[in-house]
């Protein structure tokens, strides 16, 4: 086993602790922490991961593995190069790029499935008595408009936040 130098040993730390914050960041938006974990790894490493090299450096199953490297790509946060029958993952290091395919993956398809309950909840307001539906109407309009703003805000600050990426200095331009 070879030994760690000082300057190894710090660029480890730093590598793990990349990896911990993705995944907390993963969990905090509500996707698996593997996902996280999976992008971390990526984005502090220096060459593009195998799925055998991304399940040992972090210890995940390959069902893990193989589930979360192919959210990454739909959402575009990683991309996939094919190396004879292997995939080898870069991660992309934009902010923008990993927002738009948050928005997009995940934020619009969960307005949407809770609009349409929305919209099956209203249709029970004419089986309920009139004071409870007076209340319970009252109810579903707030959450509506509240789902309205929502849905409004998104476009807003998905700009906003790829604006601000911009701003930030690009190293690489991945």
């Amino acid at each position: 086993m070879e030994s760690l130098t000082p300057a190894s040993s710090a660029k480890q730390q730093l590598d793990l602790g990349l990896v911990d914050v993705f995944a907390e960041l993963a969990d905090l938006f509500g996707n698996p922490r593997s996902h996280g974990q999976i992008y971390g790894l990526l984005f502090s490493s220096q060459t593009p991961l195998c799925m055998d090299d991304i399940i040992a450096q972090i210890g995940i199953s390959k069902g893990s593995a193989s589930l979360g490297l192919r959210a990454l790509e739909e959402m575009g946060a990683v991309e996939r190069q094919a190396n004879g029958r292997f995939g080898f993952y870069t991660a992309k290091r934009e902010l923008k790029t990993l927002i738009s395919g948050f928005v997009r993956q995940r934020l619009v398809p969960r307005l949407e499935k809770s609009n349409g309950k929305l919209r099956e909840l209203s249709a029970l307001l004419d089986q309920m008595p009139a004071e409870e539906a007076k209340e319970s109407e009252w109810r579903l309009k707030r959450v509506a408009q509240w789902h309205t703003r929502a849905t409004q805000f998104l476009p807003l600050a998905e700009k906003v936040l790829q604006s601000a990426s911009k701003l930030m200095p690009q190293s690489d331009g991945k």
